[in-house]
């Protein structure tokens, strides 16, 4: 496999069958795989893949779920909350949605990113912002966290919010009115600034709209069947009031009215799980939103963070086929993830950025440490950090993590190339046809050379 002539092949594979022991306990419940005996670790590489055992034929293994270990181009194309992230309302599918997810991939994602939040009554829901915020009516802005919501609350919110965008598109008056006007006082808004995607980090934004394909803007034909997801909501009836979902987007001073061309409701895990292509990887953000993420913002007790890793976990366990990767911002989720399980890999995501109250977050090397120290299997790293400091792919690789990259610059051909080169094996990004259409050229080029190679 091309990643591993590169990577440090014997500390990934020692991690697989560490993962893999401490599976044995639950293993017969998960996907019944047997857990591999523990291995000698002083034995050499070739000893040490002698160590792997086979599952059952159509269930990943530990290894296999680690993105970009198997994938013919060496990293693994992975699709930023489906399609991309909703960089402004209008034309384009919803985020974090089995339409967007389901077209990035058709559009040649590995992988597919997305957040997920649980709700007050403990079922796993996707879902980026640390508040949803909701205008009914005439009235004023809401916000409400999602775990402060039940699953009923927030589908009827999501329902309502649809059948209202589809009322404004075919013409109704109080629709119409609703969409397009805005509240009369300034509410502070919490919105999607914990991964500090801003609009200058896209080289072609104002490209966006115009360009099918790019950042996830496609329209109803473009999407096809896709498209046709929110059409099974229901009408807004005459006597229901309008329900509008808010959003404050990069380079607005106010919350907007935040509706899609294709609009899809929120999805709970299972309901992904379950209609999404087998074959896509799902890599899970795990949202704790803290003060220094979210004006208003609070850090969530670790009892109630436990409760939400177990019920997340226990939805992947129930789709056991599915290959699944856990990352957060947060390292006490990661930490804590990491010792509830051991089949799934976990993820520090970090932007490195100094000043942060934690310093966990502040620093490559703080980072690093994290990561060893939690037995985590790699970092995500914010991909201007990378091109800023060419070293810090070797120094993160040296020390036998796997290395991801996330942002804005990742829609940046060029940037992704050299990242690729450099030893990523995890590119999330939000134009996943350009990138997904380059690493398949890399792939094809590679297998050509290989082939000459072999005559």
């Amino acid at each position: 496999v091309s990643i591993l002539r590169r990577e440090p092949r014997a500390r990934i594979l020692r991690h697989a069958h560490s993962h893999h022991r401490s599976l044995s306990a639950v293993s017969s419940a998960l996907a019944n795989v047997t857990p591999p005996g523990s291995p000698d670790r002083t034995c050499s590489t070739e000893e040490e893949e002698a160590h792997v055992e086979e599952v059952p034929a159509g269930l990943p293994d530990v290894a296999s779920q680690i993105p970009g270990l198997f994938e013919e181009s060496g990293c693994a194309v992975v699709a930023h909350r489906g399609l991309g992230m909703n960089l402004k309302p209008g034309r384009g599918i919803r985020e974090n949605t089995v339409a967007s997810i389901i077209a990035a991939h058709d559009f040649g994602a590995d992988w597919s990113e997305f957040d997920v939040q649980v709700t007050k009554d403990g079922v796993p829901v996707l879902w980026h912002d640390d508040f949803i915020s909701v205008r009914r009516g005439d009235g004023e802005v809401e916000n409400f966290a999602i775990r402060d919501l039940t699953l009923d609350e927030l589908k009827r919110v999501s329902r309502a919010a649809i059948a209202t965008a589809e009322a404004a598109k075919i013409g109704d008056t109080r629709a119409v009115k609703a969409t397009r006007s805005r509240p009369s006082s300034e509410l502070e808004y919490s919105g999607s600034e914990a991964d500090e995607f801003e609009l200058e980090d896209f080289t072609n934004v104002s490209d966006c709209a115009d360009s099918a394909g790019t950042s996830g803007y496609l329209s109803e034909e473009e999407c096809g069947e896709r498209a046709r997801i929110s059409k099974s909501v229901a009408p807004m009836s005459p006597t229901e009031e309008p329900v509008v979902l808010y959003r404050k987007f990069a380079g607005t001073e106010a919350p907007a009215p935040w509706i899609m061309d294709v609009e899809d409701e929120i999805p709970t895990l299972h309901e992904l799980m379950t209609k999404a292509p087998n074959s896509l990887g799902f890599s899970l953000e795990l949202k704790f939103g803290t003060p220094e993420d979210f004006p208003g913002g609070k850090k969530v007790d670790p009892a109630r963070m436990v409760m939400e890793l177990r019920a997340t976990l226990a939805v992947c366990k129930s789709h056991p086929r599915r290959r699944v990767a856990f990352s957060t911002f947060d390292p006490d989720a990661a930490i804590h993830m990491r010792t509830l399980q051991g089949l799934y890999p976990v993820m520090f995501i970090t932007n490195c950025q100094p000043g942060q109250e934690d310093l966990r977050r502040c620093t490559v090397e703080a980072a690093i440490k994290t990561a060893i120290d939690a037995d985590l299997v790699g970092l995500v790293i914010r991909a201007d950090v990378l091109r800023n400091d060419p070293t810090v792919p070797q120094r993160v690789r040296a020390s036998g993590l796997m290395l991801g990259s996330y942002g804005g610059p990742n829609s940046d051909l060029d940037l992704v190339e050299r990242q690729v080169d450099l030893g990523v094996g995890y590119l999330c990004t939000d134009d996943v046809p350009a990138v997904a259409r380059l690493m398949s050229s890399r792939s094809t080029t590679r297998n050509a050379v290989l082939v000459a190679g072999a005559r």
